[in-house]
């Protein structure tokens, strides 16, 4: 599988450089072409990128290497909750996006019928995390504890705080702890994940739940208040390769399996065609964009290899 992926990535590769050289001549032919409106290539041109918030921070990373290297794609990032996206893409409103599922049956079929392929490119692994007040004098978490708050259980959280009910983190949350809704009593709903953490900062008790890359590389201006919080390890039993502990949300123990809240981020494209969308799926997808990734904090879905020169010296 890996070898196959290694072929399909490098024929990729070599279609993206020919297509970056062909747009750098066209460049040339003129003020007319200038003025006239870019054609859209794996390269060039204008399309809307819908990720969800969960990532947002590093997507908007890749987004920024990605347009300096090449100068004539504009991807405007346009950040949305799970259910926003899925809403988007089923009304025409939107063809690419960030998402930590792919579509159900039911989702897809809307693209079947009108005879759209979609290219599904996973790029990242996440962690759901979970932060707390400094001033809290219990840091460590057991999932049946939070499985019971989430179904509207006695629990010892009183205080769940994310960041919309529409959110790709409670639809998961839900999920695992078998429950249909969210129950009425100690939840608390925000707008963004950054609110949040600004929330769990400011009130002790309050159990937040957010992406970890808010955490591992926030936002310049998010920098400070991050430092007010603290992750949250979590109970986890033992595994094939883990013992049974508490593990925070490393890149290692999502990588192991320790930590237990963990998801794959895909890149959808449902363009039905080789546009900008394919382009950027390629390049978050290489070697370049994995690096960033791996920067991040989240666990990139191919490590990229390290090189070092050996020098033999006399």
């Amino acid at each position: 599988m890996k070898k196959l992926r290694s072929i399909y990535f490098g024929v990729l590769s070599v279609v993206f450089a020919l297509t970056l050289f062909f747009a750098c001549k066209g460049e040339g032919s003129g003020s007319d072409s200038a003025n006239a409106e870019i054609p859209e290539t794996l390269t060039s041109g204008r399309v809307n990128l819908y990720v969800d918030t969960t990532v947002q921070p590093i997507v908007e990373d890749v987004l920024a290497v990605f347009h300096s290297v090449y100068d004539r794609a504009t991807i405007q990032q346009v950040n949305k909750t799970e259910s926003e996206i899925i809403n988007a893409l089923l009304s025409d409103s939107a063809s690419v996006a960030v998402l930590p599922r792919m579509l159900t049956d039911d989702e897809a079929r809307y693209f079947e019928k009108r005879k759209i392929t979609p290219r599904i490119t996973p790029f990242a692994t996440d962690a759901v995390a979970f932060v707390v007040n400094n001033k809290a004098t219990d840091t460590l978490l057991d999932p049946e504890e939070l499985y019971k708050a989430l179904r509207g259980e006695p629990s010892t959280i009183s205080k769940l705080v994310f960041d919309n009910p529409g959110s790709s983190t409670v639809q998961y949350l839900l999920k695992k702890a078998n429950a249909g809704k969210l129950p009425a009593q100690g939840m608390f709903a925000l707008k963004s994940n950054r609110e949040v953490i600004e929330y769990v900062r400011d009130n002790n008790g309050a159990v937040g739940i957010v992406g970890v890359n808010w955490l591992v590389q926030p936002p310049l201006n998010l920098q400070k208040t991050v430092e007010d919080v603290t992750v949250m390890a979590v109970k986890n039993v033992k595994t094939d390769t883990t013992a049974a502990g508490y593990y925070k949300p490393s890149q290692t123990n999502i990588a192991t399996g320790a930590y237990p809240f963990t998801r794959k981020f895909y890149l959808l494209n449902y363009q039905g065609k080789q546009g900008l969308g394919m382009g950027f799926a390629t390049y978050i997808s290489a070697r370049e964009g994995q690096r960033i990734i791996l920067k991040s904090g989240l666990l990139p879905e191919e490590i990229p290899p390290r090189e070092i020169n050996v020098r033999n010296e006399l």
